[in-house]
């Protein structure tokens, strides 16, 4: 069954596509209308409207609670843009109103998170206090589909090397802010922090803590031990949670490795020290992932502004 834009626009509503959309998100009819306030029955007629005007079934029930057919992923997908169009006109519209409002919706890796966005916030709310930054922390795997879907407006990441996320997700694009260098860190009173130089050979008699597996920091952790001829460390603790690692090393035996501007942030808090290993690879540009597809709202727009500007100031090495 052919259908005319214009038709499926005439019968359409943004609240059936609001109902679909929270189904899938709660996995049950039951647990949607709980959080619409509906009656279950009226969730379920709007399913059956749904699926009158598409010309085919939408959802499958299982065991496990409700799923999308594969005509079902296909609506979800585009209704996840509508809705995302939906929320930046209506803050757009909000900011027009009351001045710059709207919520920005931000992913990013926790390696990227710890100088440059608390920074950019901070020049945000300087400009528009009423823009709500809301943000959320995972690997790319999860945060850049999320981004190509509209569940987020921005990410800030590191930028893979490979290039390998554009093949995957076509309409994404990146724009690089700043080039982040690697360092090593230890505490503040390390018995390697007073010397002029050391190595990675003379460290691997330290307690380590490496990323974990799935991190691309991983992978340039392995690489550097292996580029130096050595195995990996043999006392070692995985973990990417800033504090946790940062509370590792106050043993003054405990080594790491950080982005610079990160580390030096700890430094100048007297909480660690960069040690003076020179053998270190760069970490990478650190950017901001956005949909190029999309008409960004008025907040998203400023918001990118204050990433550029935070990049300016780290690249100076201002304090933040």
């Amino acid at each position: 069954m052919a259908h005319h834009a214009n038709s499926l626009g005439r019968k359409l509503r943004f609240a059936q596509i609001i109902v679909f959309e929270q189904v899938l998100r709660s996995g049950s009819i039951l647990r949607a209308a709980q959080e619409l306030n509906l009656t279950q029955p009226a969730v379920t007629k709007v399913i059956h409207e749904l699926e009158g005007h598409f010309g085919g079934p939408l959802l499958v029930r299982g065991n496990r609670g409700v799923t999308a057919t594969e005509l079902g992923e296909l609506v979800a997908r585009r209704s996840k843009s509508l809705l995302a169009e939906l929320r930046h006109m209506t803050d757009e519209v909000n900011a027009f109103q009351e001045g710059a409002a709207g919520q920005v919706l931000v992913g990013t890796l926790i390696s990227a998170s710890a100088v440059l966005l608390p920074r950019a916030i901070q020049l945000l709310k300087a400009r528009a206090p009423a823009v709500v930054v809301t943000l959320r922390v995972g690997q790319m795997d999860q945060l850049l589909p999320a981004l190509s879907v509209g569940d987020l407006d921005l990410v800030v990441a590191r930028i893979p090397d490979d290039g390998s996320w554009q093949g995957k997700l076509p309409g994404l694009e990146a724009e690089a802010l700043y080039a982040e260098q690697l360092c090593a860190v230890g505490g503040a009173h390390h018995p390697l922090a007073s010397r002029n130089a050391t190595s990675l050979a003379e460290m691997l008699a330290f307690p380590w803590i490496l990323p974990t597996r799935d991190s691309s920091l991983r992978r340039t952790a392995e690489r550097l031990f292996f580029e130096a001829g050595l195995g990996a460390p043999s006392n070692v603790v995985e973990s990417l949670s800033v504090l946790t690692n940062v509370a590792l090393m106050l043993d003054q035996q405990t080594v790491g490795l950080m982005p610079r501007t990160e580390a030096q942030q700890f430094a100048e808090a007297g909480m660690l020290a960069i040690l003076p290993l020179a053998e270190l690879p760069g970490f990478g540009e650190i950017g901001c992932f956005a949909c190029s597809g999309r008409v960004p709202a008025q907040a998203v727009t400023l918001f990118r502004a204050c990433l550029r500007d935070a990049a300016t100031q780290a690249l100076r090495g201002m304090p933040t």
